[in-house]
C-alpha cells in the first residue's frame, strides 16, 4: 500500500469512528473503545510503499483489567521500531482523551490538574481532542511536515478535515483554556500516529518510564487502553513490544 493512501484509510477509519458515536454515544471511553477496535480491525498489519525505505507495522492491542487510569492518561502507544541498520528503540506515547461538548465549543472534561498531573510523569503527553464537527484549522500543521500535494490531487480533497486533534498536553496548559481554539496547536491523530510514533518521535524513551506504563497499573492506574507498535524500516519483520498480561488483557 503506499504511504499517502495508508494515511488517507486511516484518517477514514477515525472520521467514521467518531461520527458513528455522535449523538447518542457521545461519551470519551466509548470513542476510544470504538476507535480501537476499527483501527485494529482494519489495520493490524500494513507493508507501506513510496518511500525510500521500507516500513511495515504490525499492531495489537490491550485492555487495562482495572476500572480507571489515574497517572497515565487514557490511551498508550508503545513503540518498538527496528532501523535498517538494526538499531533498536522502544517507546512510549500517552494520549488523554476529551470530547467536545455538544452544542459548545468546549471541552469541559478537561482539568488542568490532571493535566498538570500526567505531565509530570509524561512531559511528551498529548491532549487528543475528540469533535463532531469536520476540523480544519490543524491541517496547515500537517500539510507542512508531511508532504500532501500528492495526497490531495489523488482523492481530490480540496480542503482536508479531521474529527481528532493531538496537541501537545503542556501547551494546553500554557494557554488555560480548553475549547476549540486549541485545535490550531494540533495535528490529525493518523498523522501523531504514522508520522510521529511510528517513527520514534514525541516518545518516553527513558526505560523506567516506559516500564511504569507497562507494570506500574497496581500502583498508580494506567492507560485504559494500550496500543502495542511494532515498526521495522528495514529487512527484517516487526516486533510488538511486550507488556504485562496480569494488568492488559486483548480486547476481543
Amino acid at each position: 500500500m503506499d504511504y499517502a493512501e495508508f494515511f488517507h484509510e486511516l484518517e477514514i477509519s477515525i472520521r467514521d469512528s467518531i461520527r458513528t458515536c455522535y449523538p447518542y454515544s457521545w461519551d470519551e471511553n466509548h470513542i476510544s473503545f470504538t476507535l480501537t477496535e476499527n483501527l485494529f480491525a482494519r489495520h493490524r498489519a500494513v507493508s507501506l510503499e513510496g518511500l525510500d525505505r521500507p516500513f511495515k507495522i504490525l499492531w495489537d492491542v490491550r485492555k487495562l483489567r482495572l476500572p480507571e487510569e489515574v497517572t497515565y492518561g487514557d490511551i498508550g502507544v508503545i513503540v518498538r521500531l527496528t532501523t535498517w541498520a538494526g538499531e533498536t528503540l522502544e517507546g512510549v506515547g500517552l494520549l488523554e482523551a476529551k470530547k467536545r461538548d455538544i452544542g459548545k465549543n468546549t471541552f469541559s472534561a478537561t482539568k488542568s490538574s490532571q493535566l498538570k498531573r500526567i505531565i509530570s510523569n509524561v512531559p511528551s503527553a498529548r491532549l487528543m481532542l475528540y469533535d463532531y464537527d469536520n476540523v480544519s484549522s490543524c491541517m496547515d500543521n500537517w500539510s507542512v511536515q508531511f508532504e500532501d500535494h500528492y495526497y490531495r490531487r489523488r482523492y481530490g480533497i480540496i480542503q482536508p478535515f479531521t474529527h481528532c486533534v493531538c496537541l501537545p498536553a503542556g501547551i494546553a496548559v500554557q494557554q488555560g483554556k480548553f475549547s476549540t481554539e486549541l485545535h490550531k496547536f494540533g495535528v490529525p491523530l493518523s498523522y501523531q500516529l504514522v508520522g510521529r510514533y511510528f517513527r520514534g518521535f514525541d516518545l518516553e524513551l527513558d526505560p523506567a518510564k516506559v516500564q511504569a506504563v507497562k507494570n506500574n497499573a497496581l500502583r498508580h492506574g494506567g492507560p485504559r487502553i494500550i496500543y502495542l507498535i511494532g515498526v521495522s524500516t528495514g529487512t527484517s519483520e516487526p516486533i510488538l513490544p511486550e507488556v504485562n498480561s496480569n494488568l492488559y488483557v486483548k480486547i476481543d
